[in-house]
Order: structure tokens, then C-alpha cells, then sequence
């Protein structure tokens, strides 16, 4: 079995293509494993109260520390996790990029980045959420939103 690996910035998103003369138990392990790893975190529990919710990872706008807690915030709600930042940071697809040192959010949700007397404010679609975006980590969060396709 050969394995190649091919990395440019002209790249989008991650591509898997497996190249076989047949499907046999060795692909269907692979297929299996990538399905796995895949789901692994295309939802996330979130807790509201006494309640478990099972959420899209596209559905989450941003994720922020809070008294030592860490919540998933939706354009309505903010869902206690049980991951850690430095987890979520590691495990969460491209378009999530960390924006501050207690602050994860989402760059296809993003509406409108502006400067302020105050910092540089973030304002999400569909909801009057905003964060601010540390000095630190503007300029990656710049690049991102260059390479973004509108």
C-alpha cells in the first residue's frame, strides 16, 4: 500500500481518495476508520440546565471560556461543552480558528469584521452575537478570511 500525501495553500479543504483494484476488507477498514474520524466531531454534546443537545458543528458561531467553563454558542444559545479549548482547537475542522486566548469561532458564520475604538469586533449572520478578536491573532483571522470563497 502506498500513501501519499499532497499539502498546498491552493487547497480549500481536505480531500481522501483511495485508489483500489477491488474493495476488499482492507478498504472497507479504511473507508471505516475515515468514517470514524469524520463523525468524531461533526456534533458535539451541549448542555442547557438538565438537558443534552447534540450539535452540528456548522450550527456553532463561536466557542468561549467562562468561568473556567467552556460554551458552544449557537445564534440562540450557549451550551455548556466538555471539552477543553486546546481539545476543540486540535479537533475542529479549518474553518474553526482560535481568535483569542479564550475565544474559538467559526469563520463561515462571520458577517463583518470591524475596528473600534474598543478592539476589533466580530459580528456574526443572523444574530447580534459579537466577540473581539485579539491583536495576536487578527492577522491569521485575516489570511482566513481572504482565502474564504463567497
Amino acid at each position: 500500500m502506498k500513501i501519499k500525501l499532497d499539502i498546498s495553500p491552493d487547497y480549500q479543504e481536505k480531500e481522501i481518495v483511495i485508489k483500489a483494484a477491488q474493495k476488499d476488507d482492507e478498504v472497507q477498514q479504511i473507508l471505516d476508520g475515515l468514517k470514524d474520524i469524520e463523525e468524531r466531531f461533526n456534533h458535539l454534546n451541549g448542555y442547557l440546565d438538565e438537558t443534552v443537545y447534540s450539535l452540528a458543528i456548522k450550527d456553532i458561531l463561536f466557542f468561549e471560556t467562562n468561568d473556567r467553563n467552556v460554551y458552544a454558542h449557537t445564534t440562540n444559545n450557549a451550551f455548556l461543552t466538555h471539552y477543553r479549548l486546546y481539545e476543540l482547537e486540535e479537533n475542529l475542522p479549518d474553518n474553526f480558528l482560535r481568535v483569542s486566548k479564550s475565544t474559538i469561532l467559526n469563520v463561515d458564520e462571520i458577517l463583518s469584521l470591524s475596528r473600534s475604538v474598543t478592539g476589533n469586533l466580530v459580528q456574526f449572520k443572523n444574530t447580534y452575537k459579537q466577540i473581539y478578536v485579539s491583536r495576536r491573532f487578527l492577522h491569521d483571522l485575516k489570511d482566513k478570511l481572504k482565502q474564504r470563497k463567497f
